[in-house]
């Protein structure tokens, strides 16, 4: 057993490899085994009765643990205990016994490389004595350090769990609040969102913030559903589930949080993350405040995406493949719903560049303003967020606020191949009655990009005359629209697909007519 020991490039013995550890485990039963046959009484143990929880199982006898050799090891190089990304020294006396036996445990390894030679030949009482000796003193330094590390990991597991603890104790606090809107409700809101944002940090892996989701995320939405309440027809209608996702997740991690106390804390790990329950619940809510950030803490991007649903709403209505490719999520939708957002912000620039300029920054030119407009707690606490793998990020600095000034040269350059498209589509433009001259323009348009092609039938309500100048335009527009919609789900993938989580949501639970926000359809035409 002593031969198929593996060491590692330090020299120590290897007990993380499946080979090494299997090979330690069975060095450690013979010399249990040894012990055993020559009578050595068992350092106590009798610590092991105070023991609780997953230690509780120990039994009060000799039992070398390759957990315990790999702790003794391990914390020898780092004197400290890792645990939800936190750091935990050892207290003085549990470095000193794990010294103690990592020393005489390297002791015993050198001796019995004289000592088993000779042993083939029988055990001399000198060397039989020898041996008696070294394994007492290795078993009383192993109960030792064994004792103490646990201990250390019961203060470390009690730590740990503090986060939870806090966090289910403020949530009891606030259920006794009946009044959402009292002071002391919003006190006690504001600190269980600070609760779960620790736990966050300390459980979700996967975090794509640190710590600055606050409540004034949850009360904008609850005031966003308030006003949706009070008046059907609001433009916030188009928006309100995202308002809803942001109370729905912050209720369901609520209710998990009463769920944990009603199983016990000792059911907890104490390494966070491997709470499923805790960790899904945190993605989700991370995910819906991250969302409610973006799109409802900034007044321009909330009103962008008032306009631009019920627009995109009006496509869906009035062209059933585009409805059903956003009810299932088909691929193809990832090519017409770029075309879709391009032709709005060419449309209206002014409504829809808060939104743009999120997902590609670089694209506009942006100065620092400072206004009191910036000082609005919603606005601030959107300054501080930012993605751990995103871009871009939305912003570091508490001052100044960014405002956007203008666009970059191929962005003007677009918007004016976009005017120009329009004018020749304006100047041949020869339909009747039913739809206005402004409407046939949008429609030819709007069923380009979501046909991917520029089909002749388009424009046979234009004048024979003017119609080639006009298709031209228009085919020359969606070619390059293309490369401009390529760019859009690229520079950053991660917000892009956030975006069209967003837009398709808002449009499947549309409560309310396009009519309601100035759209309209016709025949199966699609108008602003």
């Amino acid at each position: 057993a002593r031969d198929n020991l593996a060491f590692d490039s330090a020299g120590s013995v290897d007990t993380r490899s499946s080979k090494g550890c299997s090979a330690a485990e069975n060095f450690l039963e013979k010399l249990e085994a040894l012990a055993t046959s020559l009578e050595l009484e068992p350092a106590s143990r009798a610590y092991r009765r105070d023991f609780q929880g997953q230690f509780a199982e120990l039994q009060p006898h000799r039992d070398y643990s390759v957990a315990v050799l790999e702790a003794c090891l391990s914390l020898s190089r780092s004197g400290a205990i890792w645990a939800n990304g936190q750091k935990f020294e050892l207290s003085q006396d549990a470095e000193s016994a794990c010294l103690a036996l990592l020393e005489q445990w390297e002791g015993l390894l050198a001796q019995l490389d004289h000592i088993l030679p000779r042993s083939l030949e029988g055990l001399t009482s000198s060397t039989r004595a020898e041996l008696c000796r070294l394994l007492r003193s290795l078993d009383s330094r192993w109960a030792d350090f064994e004792h103490r590390y646990i201990m250390e990991i019961v203060r470390v597991q009690h730590e740990a769990k503090g986060l939870v603890a806090k966090a289910i104790d403020v949530e009891e606090m606030l259920s006794q609040i009946e009044d959402e809107d009292s002071d002391e409700y919003q006190v006690h809101l504001g600190a269980l969102v600070a609760c779960i944002s620790q736990l966050n940090v300390a459980a979700n892996l996967n975090r794509k913030t640190f710590d600055e989701l606050t409540s004034d995320i949850w009360e904008n939405s609850a005031a966003l559903l308030k006003m949706c309440s009070i008046d059907s027809e609001t433009p916030l209608q188009a928006v309100r589930v995202v308002a809803q996702q942001v109370l729905l997740s912050l209720e369901e991690f609520r209710q998990c949080l009463r769920d944990m106390r009603e199983r016990g804390l000792e059911e907890v790990n104490p390494q966070l993350c491997y709470n499923e329950d805790l960790v899904n619940s945190l993605v989700r809510w991370e995910e819906a405040w991250i969302t409610g950030a973006r799109y409802i803490q900034t007044r321009s991007v909330l009103a962008a995406l008032c306009k631009l649903v019920p627009r995109l709403l009006g496509v869906s209505q009035g062209w059933a493949p585009f409805a059903q490719m956003c009810m299932n999520f088909d691929a193809e939708l990832f090519l017409v719903l770029p075309r879709l957002v391009w032709l709005s912000y060419f449309e209206s620039p002014d409504g829809q560049t808060a939104l743009i300029s999120n997902l590609l920054p670089h694209r506009f030119v942006q100065v620092p303003v400072y206004s009191e407009l910036r000082q609005r707690a919603g606005e601030a606490q959107l300054q501080r967020l930012r993605r751990q793998r995103s871009e871009p990020a939305l912003g570091e600095a508490v001052e100044p606020e960014l405002t956007v000034l203008g666009t970059d040269a191929a962005l003007k350059s677009m918007q004016r191949k976009f005017n120009e498209a329009k004018l020749l589509l304006a100047a041949a433009n020869r339909t009747h009655e039913v739809m206005g001259p402004a409407d046939a323009i949008w429609d030819i348009l709007l069923q380009s990009a979501v046909r991917g092609t520029v089909d002749a039938d388009l424009f046979e309500v234009l004048s024979p005359q003017k119609r080639t100048a006009a298709a031209s335009a228009v085919e020359d527009l969606m070619r390059q629209l293309e490369s401009w919609s390529m760019e859009l789900q690229r520079h950053c993938p991660e917000d892009w697909n956030e975006c069209v989580n967003v837009l398709v949501k808002c449009m499947l639970t549309a409560e309310i007519a396009p009519e309601s926000f100035g759209c309209t359809s016709h025949a199966g035409r699609f108008l602003p």
